[in-house]
């Protein structure tokens, strides 16, 4: 089996490595970015090549193609994959509109990777783990509406942007400044920005819109509705989600932590009991990386019909929401040594 890793030396494109060398062991890799280059990680160095030699005559084919790259670079290399042989998972924006090309979350609509399909979108990272909570809740009560507010971690802008945060939080907590008035307003250290990038006429961010599509595509609910609030915050790793969720009837918390604590009804669910919401913040993910953690479920009193719930999600943006979800994604077409992989 070749496996392709093209954006490799990424945040992302790293915890690939990770990945691959426990759901297929034996696997030879071929590791692809921006120029050549070696990449040292986990005691290892590995020999990274510059992508446009995929696009040269006699580039290797290949069995799995991971793709970690913007949409830009993703609209370029990927048809290329496609032609040397391999199935293709993209984890960016590019392909996720496309009615021809699945948009799968492991565990929510994993049938959608058939052997006829070649190639798969990977949603963003805070659809998987909202869509793995949300999807066994949508079999039992039915769904009606979802009002979602994230609080999102720098590494999802990028290794530049992380290593730049961590920087300027180091510099600027030695302060010991009560007013923050050290850090930049306008960077994420020390800070909480709105998700303004692609800002359009409605209002929404780019982050806002993905969110509220994907979670309808992947469902497979067109009608529903679907409304999000995307901030990013100063942490490193780790989405934390807030969802205030409509049932299609009346429903007790109690109701909705038997569901999610039933592994064959939620799979790669970790629910945590309590309102409290103890075990349930961004640092506790890193701790579970491949699992979203479901709790704090509440009533929300302004609903007296009883069918809505406020309920937190938190999950791993660089393993859940992206990378493990791509491998377990790929695991459909080639089962995983680890079952943990294995969707």
């Amino acid at each position: 089996m070749r496996i392709c890793l093209l954006g490799a030396t990424g945040l992302v494109g790293r915890e690939s490595l990770d990945l691959v060398a426990r759901a297929w062991p034996g696997a030879t890799l071929s590791l692809y970015a921006s120029r050549d280059q070696e990449l040292k990680h986990g005691g290892k160095t590995y020999k990274v090549e510059a992508a446009p030699k995929l696009e040269e005559e006699g580039a290797p084919k290949g069995d799995l193609a991971l793709v970690a790259l913007d949409d830009e670079h993703s609209k370029r290399f990927v048809p290329r994959l496609l032609s040397l042989g391999y199935r293709v998972i993209d984890k960016s924006n590019t392909y996720r509109g496309d009615a021809k090309v699945p948009l799968v979350a492991a565990g929510v609509n994993s049938n959608r990777v058939t052997e006829e399909v070649r190639l798969v979108a990977n949603p963003n990272c805070t659809t998987i783990p909202l869509t793995l909570a949300l999807k066994p809740l949508q079999q039992e009560f039915g769904l009606e509406d979802v009002t979602v507010s994230t609080y999102q971690a720098v590494s999802g802008a990028g290794i530049a942007a992380l290593d730049g945060f961590l920087e300027q939080s180091k510099a600027g907590y030695q302060e010991l400044d009560r007013f923050g008035n050290v850090f930049d307003p306008k960077a994420y250290a020390g800070n909480t920005v709105p998700h303004n990038g692609g800002t359009d006429e409605s209002g929404f961010s780019s982050e806002e819109r993905k969110l509220m599509f994907e979670a309808k595509k992947i469902l497979e609910l067109p009608e529903l509705g679907v409304s999000a609030q995307c901030c990013r915050v100063g942490v490193a790793v780790g989405h934390y989600e807030n969802a205030w969720v409509t049932f299609g009837k009346a429903v007790s918390p109690e109701q909705v932590a038997a569901v999610l604590s039933d592994s064959a009804k939620a799979p790669f669910v970790n629910f945590l009991a309590g309102a409290a919401g103890e075990g349930l913040s961004a640092l506790y993910s890193v701790k579970a990386r491949d699992r979203a953690l479901v709790g704090r479920v509440r009533p929300d009193s302004r609903d007296k019909s009883g069918r809505t719930l406020c309920i937190t999600v938190v999950g791993d943006n660089l393993r859940l929401g992206a990378a493990t979800n791509a491998v377990r994604v790929a695991s459909r077409w080639f089962k995983s040594e680890d079952p943990e992989l294995q969707a």
